[in-house]
């Protein structure tokens, strides 16, 4: 029984721990989704393959070696014609030659310069950078998605908190209307329009926890966690630091240097058509065995004969039909047009600096005067409560009080929204 028991509390420990929700800050669920996202696992795999582009081309730098073996049976051999005068009077018929000849050959090949090397390495060196900006992208993309989800799951637990509040006034509400009922001090129809006050105060919540279920999940998902998530930070802890202090440029922006590795790509492109005009110089060699014989035989005496030579080579390209003429113009084309975006992306990106800026300090006004309303609207609305249990307001009043509460709540969540989404503005426009 006792190792029953035992058992049990390990499987109820092994169940607690599979359905145990992670708790996590927004700086949490930023590293983890950057842990697991499988397609920015996928942009780092991107990044090695044109890594390994580079390798590849560094190979070309060395000695090229390669070896073969030809097995050859002449059947009929080639007849040469001896001129008259050389040996005799008549022309001659004669064939060189064994029925039987093999090679063995040993080539040697090392490029002492290839400008074709030289440029594709450099044009590899940057498409890595350009890869690595890439990334950088990708994880600020998804940096700011995982924020999104993470301020969408604030923006809904102030609103079921809020919910919950009125749920818990309209129940309280009920209870003082079942008294005031049975004193018969008000109608059942009162008391009714309390039930149903009650009963969509309900319905708010049930759909508060719903969207706030689901934007758990959504945060989950955004992260790569396949369980719902919990958030340990709170609006307040947000409305902290909400506006920056010290405003930072736009030169950090993702895409600027993604032009800026477009534009040095184009050079190294115009460096290699300019390079197309040089001479490769290259080394090579051979050593080579004959093998000749009228039987076959490779291991024969005085069979063998060796043949070895070595040599330079210089080849230039001199006529390509104007081909690296128009390649240079089209680099030099593509070049004004990063240009021009970098500077046009610039000047957007310093708007949208300075319009989140604005928009936040705006905000910030209105959401002091929001919180200040709620606190008055409490305030007035537990006064209308005691004043209606005195008789002084009638419930079409006090109904009214609530209303301004709802109206100050939903006011207040606004520009809570209003402020994290211009606070995105903000952190994408600089780069953060």
């Amino acid at each position: 029984m006792k190792k029953l028991n035992i058992l049990l509390l390990f499987f109820l420990i092994g169940q607690a721990s599979a359905f145990a929700q992670t708790t996590l800050t927004l700086q949490q669920a930023i590293e983890q989704g950057l842990k697991n996202r499988k397609d920015l696992l996928n942009q780092e795999i991107a990044l090695k393959i044109n890594e390994n582009e580079v390798q590849k081309i560094g190979t070309r730098t060395l000695p090229k070696v390669d070896a073969s073996f030809d097995a050859r049976y002449n059947a009929q051999l080639q007849t040469n014609v001896i001129p008259a005068g050389v040996f005799g009077a008549e022309a001659r018929n004669v064939r060189f030659g064994t029925k039987f000849n093999n090679l063995l050959a040993l080539n040697a090949s090392y490029d002492l310069y290839n400008p074709n090397t030289v440029s594709d390495k450099k044009i590899a060196l940057q498409n890595v950078e350009i890869e690595k900006v890439n990334l950088q992208k990708a994880q600020f993309d998804l940096k700011n998605a995982i924020t999104q989800a993470y301020y969408g799951v604030l923006l809904n637990q102030e609103k079921r908190k809020f919910s919950s509040e009125n749920l818990t006034r309209t129940e309280k509400y009920v209870e003082e209307g079942k008294v005031k009922l049975a004193n018969k001090t008000i109608l059942q129809t009162d008391f009714d329009k309390l039930l149903l006050d009650k009963a969509n105060a309900v319905i708010v919540v049930e759909e508060d926890n719903k969207n706030l279920a689901l934007s758990k999940y959504y945060l989950a998902n955004q992260i790569g966690s396949e369980n719902s998530v919990e958030i340990s930070q709170t609006m307040a802890d947000f409305m902290q630091n909400a506006l920056p202090t010290n405003p930072k440029g736009v030169d950090s922006r993702i895409e600027l240097k993604q032009e800026q590795a477009r534009i040095l790509l184009y050079q190294a492109d115009i460096d290699k058509q300019n390079k197309a005009y040089l001479p490769t110089v290259s080394l090579y060699g051979n050593w080579s065995a004959q093998n000749q014989s009228n039987d076959f035989s490779l291991v024969g005496k005085n069979t063998w004969f060796p043949i070895s030579y070595i040599g330079a080579r210089i080849s230039v390209n001199i006529f390509d039909g104007y081909q690296k003429r128009y390649n240079k113009q089209e680099y030099t084309l593509r070049i004004q047009q990063s240009q021009n975006s970098v500077a046009k992306l610039r000047n957007d990106y310093n708007y949208e600096m300075q319009s989140a800026i604005t928009e936040m300090q705006n905000i910030e006004q209105k959401l002091n005067t929001a919180k200040e309303n709620i606190t008055l609207a409490q305030k007035i609305v537990e006064v209308d409560n005691i004043r209606l249990n005195a008789g002084k307001i009638t419930s079409a009043e006090l109904k009214n009080t609530e209303y301004s509460l709802l109206t100050a709540q939903n006011n207040l969540i606004t520009q809570y929204y209003n402020l994290l989404i211009a606070k995105l503005k903000y952190q994408k426009a600089v780069g953060e």
